[in-house]
């Protein structure tokens, strides 16, 4: 999938002060949709494959100076964006002064990192960092809503505890490289990670362990996957000789999508949808 661009034919950019915007910046590629909040209807999706993923941040300047989209004025930005750098406080303890000494023991002095903290599903802060590269390219665009991408998985977790009596199962980002992962059992968050794997050997000895360490059942307990990957994806292949119930990641519900949507998988795109509009809160 190098690049995909779904529009749908009542978009119309003079209506885009009526417009949100939400981007998705991951390892190797970047992302974004418009809703229209006055019908609370998704009506663009496109994605970027990156060409070179050690000049990420030269091809996303590229993207923003080349694609007209950008030109607009929104009702609102947000964006998700993946960093390894992060920690999951319980928000008992997250006052702004422990929070940044969590930060610097886990991170350590960064200089060129800015530190961050957001709230997040589970009654739990998030203190992340980020490069003062993509603060920048954030400004730029007039985007004062930031998350780390993680935050998507925690709240599709929590969306299921909301609707299922004690919800116990494991919800997976995958992404090339890394695999973001929530582990909820009777309803209460047991363990968030991101996971940095090697091969497909690595990532599905990781899931075993975790099923192992949780004293999960098999053959019932569900495996949420969402990401750019499907059925036939060697990865999951290999987790689904051990691991019976694997199931894709579905968009929020709350929101009404462009039929142009169906051209790809729902799951491939799903994190951006999954985190309602109301819980923007920093």
């Amino acid at each position: 999938m190098l690049q995909i661009s779904l529009i749908d034919e009542t978009f119309n950019g003079l209506n885009s002060e009526h417009y949100k915007l939400t981007i998705q910046f991951l390892p190797d590629g970047f992302s974004y949709t418009l809703l229209d909040n006055v019908r609370k209807k998704y009506v663009m999706l496109k994605h970027y494959q990156f060409k070179n993923n050690e000049k990420t941040l030269d091809e996303i300047n590229g993207i923003l100076a080349t694609d007209k989209l950008f030109n607009f004025k929104y009702e609102s930005v947000r964006t998700f964006i993946f960093t390894k750098n992060i920690t999951i406080i319980p928000s008992v303890f997250s006052d702004r002064e422990k929070i940044s000494k969590f930060t610097t023991f886990n991170f350590g002095e960064i200089n060129s990192n800015e530190s961050y903290e957001c709230k997040a599903a589970f009654d739990s802060t998030l203190a992340f960092c980020l490069e003062q590269n993509i603060i920048k390219i954030l400004s730029s665009l007039n985007c004062h809503i930031f998350y780390p991408h993680a935050i998507t998985v925690l709240a599709e977790a929590q969306k299921d505890c909301l609707q299922k009596e004690n919800c116990t199962g494991m919800y997976l980002s995958l992404l090339s490289g890394n695999a973001e992962v929530v582990v909820v059992k009777n309803s209460k968050l047991q363990l968030f990670n991101i996971f940095q794997y090697h091969s497909e050997d690595d990532l599905c000895y990781y899931f075993i362990y975790l099923f192992n360490l949780f004293q999960f059942d098999k053959e019932k307990t569900p495996v949420t996957v969402s990401g750019i990957t499907q059925k036939n994806d060697s990865r999951l292949v290999k987790i689904e000789q051990f691991i019976n119930k694997l199931q894709f990641s579905k968009p929020s519900s709350k929101y009404i999508y462009s039929y142009r949507f169906n051209e790809v998988p729902k799951h491939h795109f799903s994190n951006l949808f999954i985190m309602p509009y109301e819980d923007n809160k920093r």
